[in-house]
């Protein structure tokens, strides 16, 4: 569909779920993992959608509108580029559109908590970059109206994240709303490998996961810029600390491609002991109770997910013991949220009217 510069009527809708990790975060930070002999990020797409819609402007002005964040912006281009209520959407604005391209209105809506360490950032990110993308090549006919290559798209919102936040910045979180589903990430040199599978490969999974959130929100970028500057500084304990994740990730990974869901969750255990030893706060007192709580339930284990020090943990239940769990987690002080393994990736519809 080609408009030329009349995006009357042009509405484009994405959306894209978050993520949980099951090994190898932190791995994912260029290049963290070309210091590493093994090394691979293994994660789940979770039915906690980020969804952007960016429609054409009625009054000649840019509108961001952010339903979670209860922020709104009005202004011409240069003031929706500089925002500093919505600046996430302000960079990519700036990023993807022109000034002389026709004002529109984007609006965003999020289920991930704030703070909850599922890459829900990223995840936006990658939702307004498509819907901004697809509306520019439905207006002008770039790139035969077609979304860019997932490489390019996820490029772009990795570096205006980077910009926004000043720190390294990964991948996985990028992957993981443009794919969903269940992702094994690997870092040959020069590029990124990422396999993708069907949650019915590995149906245990899909099964036992629970997503509860610990009540207390966490930074992750924090966390990750001081794991990244001692490893530079030559922390040679924490670098071997790193390979041994790395090991295990890897061999995470694997067995998950091979459909072998108990080995991957019990290598997925073995990572996040290796990983609490990396800073004190990597647990907190909340997310230590509920943990407590739901394997005094019948949960098999419970793993923060991010960087740590509060947010969503993942908890693995047999499926028997689930609502036993899922009360022990509620009475411990958390939220268990209404997640599942989405079995989609990024979608993006184009319409007018």
């Amino acid at each position: 569909m080609t408009l030329g510069k009349d995006a009357s009527g042009l509405h484009v809708t994405a959306r894209a779920p978050t993520r949980i990790d099951l090994a190898g975060g932190t791995l994912d930070l260029w290049p963290i993992h070309h210091l590493l002999d093994a090394k691979a990020t293994v994660n789940v797409g979770v039915t906690l959608d980020a969804q952007t819609e960016v429609r054409a402007s009625t009054d000649g002005a840019f509108h961001f509108a952010s339903a979670d964040q209860n922020a709104r912006v009005r202004g011409d281009f240069a003031t929706a580029v500089g925002s500093k209520e919505l600046p996430l959407l302000g960079l990519l604005l700036g990023a993807i559109w022109s000034p002389e391209l026709p004002p529109i209105e984007v609006k965003t809506s999020a289920k991930s908590p704030a703070g909850a360490g599922l890459g829900g950032s990223s995840c936006l990110g990658v939702t307004v970059a498509a819907a901004l993308w697809k509306a520019r090549a439905a207006i002008t006919g770039e790139n035969n109206g077609e979304l860019l290559m997932e490489e390019d798209l996820i490029r772009i919102v990795q570096d205006v994240e980077a910009r926004l936040i000043h720190a390294p910045t990964g991948v996985q979180d990028y992957w993981g709303g443009a794919r969903g589903r269940i992702n094994v990430l690997r870092f040959p040199y020069g590029r990124i490998e990422v396999a993708t599978m069907r949650p019915a490969e590995l149906p245990g999974l899909a099964d036992e996961l629970i997503c509860c959130f610990s009540g207390k929100s966490r930074q992750s970028a924090i966390n990750n810029w001081e794991i990244f500057k001692r490893l530079f500084d030559g922390d040679k304990d924490l670098l071997a600390k790193f390979n041994q994740i790395g090991a295990a990730a890897l061999a995470c990974g694997e067995a998950v491609e091979a459909g072998d869901y108990e080995t991957a969750i019990a290598l997925s255990q073995k990572e996040w002991a290796l990983r609490t030893t990396l800073w004190p706060n990597i647990e907190t007192a909340e997310t230590k109770a509920q943990a407590a709580a739901a394997k005094a339930a019948g949960a098999r284990f419970s793993r923060v997910c991010g960087a740590g020090g509060g947010g969503v943990m993942a908890v693995f239940a047999p499926k028997a013991a689930r609502k036993k769990v899922c009360d022990a987690l509620a009475a411990a002080g958390g939220t268990v949220l209404d997640a599942q393994v989405a079995d989609y990736g990024l979608q993006v519809t184009t319409a007018r009217g």
